[in-house]
């Protein structure tokens, strides 16, 4: 066993020489605060980065196919009544979006403070009720428009805004001609947006899901109709040429929001369309946006974290002025010209790109590790500096005695 004592890296002291042989000084001292304090410092910057976290980017084909994909729109038009503007989306194969119709919502605002002036509500009230008139024999009626549940006897049509005014009254239900979902007050309201649309502006929400396709969804001034399955827009007259399309895109997104992400389109405020102080021009405004789908996963002390299936999108945007400002009334009606609005186009990128947030550390016993490599290492280079000091101090007062001697 002797040869193995041999091989002791340890080597032992007796305690009481042990003892003896040490001497501590106040040098020693100052160096031992130094050290905590700066082990302090690094084991405090340690645990910060343990539990920081950084992100790797990595670009591969997307391997998803089909499915469907959420889109959010927030946009307000300060200058356009909410009875003279329509949203309507379609995608590349020709399919239209019904939910759009349904699920915008819109609000009234004020034009120049932009304030909400009144409820918002959705384009197709659902809950209001709406009876379909039938004949004697059972069957519906054709070419006749509903009261709305305000019929005064079994099979009654309400053809015009008055006949529906006077089903209410008689029923004696309170009748608001601005509700957006009594499609026979349609001209009444826009006769009546026309003389406030200096006056107040609207404000229209509305989130869908949409195939993973290209289309696109816009926002029209006029009215929108179905004629055989097709949804048609009706933009004629000079009001609703001469309408100053300026808006603010609040939000448009694509999916679920991710820590990180930026929307290049939020609070963008697009106010081209005046030709001078008297005379307004739309035209269309043509955003053209790419959408790049993104995975994002979350990190974990514990292991993976929640994992977002989202996308990101550039755009870039362009405004065509409407030729019909130049033209009379009856040319621009009667001439093919384009549809003015707001366009927004999307297009799905074949990359996906994994957005993965990491911590620095791959566990908690790396951390360990490290802050036992802070402490140790620490530790000894101050010893050694402190060595260094009290023996060429020791070897200077020995120089100096020996010099006083001789």
């Amino acid at each position: 066993m002797r040869w193995l004592g041999q091989l002791d890296v340890f080597p032992k002291f007796d305690t009481k020489f042990e003892q003896d042989a040490r001497q501590r000084t106040a040098v020693g001292g100052i160096f031992s605060l130094i050290s905590l304090l700066i082990i302090a410092v690094l084991v405090i910057g340690e645990v910060r980065y343990f539990f920081s976290t950084i992100e790797q980017h990595e670009m591969y084909v997307d391997p998803d196919l089909g499915g469907t994909m959420e889109i959010t729109v927030n946009i307000t038009f300060p200058r356009v009544p909410c009875d003279l503007i329509t949203a309507d989306a379609i995608d590349a194969f020709g399919t239209f979006a019904e939910g759009v119709e349904r699920d915008t919502v819109k609000s009234r605002v004020a034009a120049s403070t932009l304030e909400k002036i009144s409820e918002a509500r959705p384009l197709v009230d659902e809950k209001k009720k709406i009876t379909k008139a039938l004949d004697p024999s059972g069957a519906e009626k054709e070419n006749c428009p509903s009261c709305y549940g305000a019929e005064p006897e079994p099979g009654a049509c309400c053809h015009t805004c008055e006949d529906v005014r006077r089903a209410y009254s008689l029923r004696r239900w309170v009748f608001n001609e601005d509700d957006i979902s009594v499609e026979q007050c349609a001209e009444e309201r826009l006769r009546k947006a026309a003389t406030l649309s200096s006056q107040e502006g609207c404000n229209l929400f509305v989130n869908y899901k949409v195939a993973r396709v290209t289309g696109n969804i816009h926002f029209v001034p006029g009215r929108m109709f179905n004629l055989m399955g097709q949804h048609l827009h009706d933009f004629r007259g000079k009001t609703v040429r001469q309408l100053n399309l300026s808006h603010i895109v609040h939000t448009l997104g694509f999916g679920e929001r991710f820590p990180g992400q930026v929307n290049p389109m939020d609070g963008l405020v697009n106010s081209r369309g005046a030709v001078d102080a008297t005379e307004e021009v739309n035209g269309r405004f043509s955003y053209f946006v790419k959408v790049v789908p993104t995975q994002y996963q979350s990190a974990s002390i514990l292991g993976v974290g929640s994992v977002v299936e989202s996308n990101q999108y550039s755009v870039t945007h362009h405004f065509t002025p409407s030729p019909s400002a130049e033209l009379s009334a009856a040319a621009a009606e009667s001439s093919p010209v384009m549809v003015p609005g707001v366009f927004i186009t999307y297009d799905l990128s074949p990359i996906k790109v994994f957005v993965i947030e990491k911590h620095p550390y791959s566990s908690v016993l790396h951390l360990v590790l490290q802050l036992c490599a802070v402490g140790g290492g620490v530790f000894t280079v101050a010893g050694l500096v402190d060595s260094v000091i009290f023996h060429g101090v020791r070897r200077v007062q020995r120089k100096m005695q020996q010099g006083k001697q001789s």
